[in-house]
């Protein structure tokens, strides 16, 4: 997609990487996951590492202790096991270890001010997203907010994207996918929206392999971006 000339109509946000830093709660619950199950919990940065494809392959990776595993290489018991684990010491504890990123407030009262829908399409379970966007106080700025497992697909596939803009009643070419990772940055691609890309995430690809319009190191620069176009004369 051409870079932005005028205002979007609307921002889709990812959330974990993007919002927040929420690799603290999802590392204890994926501790007490692996204990459950009796094997060796992962460490901090190699939960880090799991996440993005949503929580049954998270825990399918710390299972199998490697990042090349679905969930059908997982004996189902376990992994029945250790997502029942995960869920109730994660809904416990999504109200804690958790930080939203600087700027990202102040950007999205700023986004919802001046009549960008916003919504958020994450990979996150929607039992987990929702709760979690209340606790950080965000969640009356978006419109919409879609979480993994109520589709039966996930971005990378354009589809949630697709069915969240149908909900906002906006076009792909008014939208932007806004992420940290190659999930979205390849599921803007794949929808043909433009695409914003944050460096302080939890990206797994090399920088040079994605496809984004812009790449931005912290939340501020999006918001400094929306102003520019805002004052736009092609707005």
């Amino acid at each position: 997609m051409p870079k932005l000339t005028k205002l979007p109509k609307a921002l889709l946000f990812d959330l974990d990487g993007t919002l927040a830093n929420t690799i603290p709660q999802l590392a204890i619950a994926a501790f007490a996951s692996a204990k459950a199950v009796g094997i060796e919990p992962p460490s901090v940065e190699t939960t880090k590492s799991f996440v993005g494809n949503g929580v049954n392959l998270l825990l399918s990776r710390v299972i199998a202790g490697k990042f090349d595993v679905t969930t059908d290489d997982i004996e189902p018991n376990v992994l029945k096991k250790a997502r029942e684990t995960f869920n109730e010491v994660y809904l416990k504890g999504l109200d804690k270890d958790y930080n939203l990123y600087e700027g990202v407030e102040e950007g999205l009262k700023y986004f919802k001010e001046i009549g960008i829908k916003l919504a958020v399409v994450t990979n996150k379970p929607q039992i987990f997203a929702v709760p979690l966007l209340g606790y950080m106080g965000i969640a009356k700025y978006f419109d919409f907010i879609l979480g993994g497992e109520v589709l039966e697909v996930r971005k990378p596939n354009p589809e949630p994207l697709y069915y969240v803009l149908d909900k906002l009643n906006v076009d792909k070419d008014s939208a932007v996918m806004v992420g940290d990772s190659d999930n979205d940055i390849i599921a803007g691609n794949n929808a043909k929206m433009s695409t914003v890309f944050f460096t302080y995430g939890y990206n797994r690809k090399a920088i040079s392999e994605l496809n984004f319009d812009y790449k931005f190191d912290k939340f501020s620069e999006l918001t400094d971006l929306i102003k520019k176009l805002q004052g736009n004369k092609n707005v």
